[in-house]
């Protein structure tokens, strides 16, 4: 299993280096009634905005998961439920 884990890494890794090189040219990022502008590599910018989405995704989970109690520990001595077979 390690073994998959670590081909498929080189493999993301390796498109991810590809994506960068192919996507150098700078790209300019402003919001549009605020007076500044960013001049990006497009790269960056989606790279950033991944990492963006991810963090609020997980965010957002986190508050969902926020007002809900764990489940009860068993008692001691008492057997594992059966697992769910479908």
């Amino acid at each position: 299993m390690r073994f998959l884990r670590v081909i498929f890494g080189a493999l993301l890794l390796l498109v991810l280096v590809i994506f960068a090189v192919a996507n150098r040219q700078g790209v300019a990022v402003s919001l549009d009634p605020l007076p500044f502008a960013v001049e990006l590599p497009l790269y960056l910018l989606v790279f950033i905005t991944f990492i963006t989405g991810l963090l609020l995704g997980a965010f957002a989970h986190w508050l969902g998961r926020l007002g809900r109690k764990p489940p009860p520990a068993a008692a001691p001595g008492a057997k594992p439920p059966l697992p769910l077979v479908s």
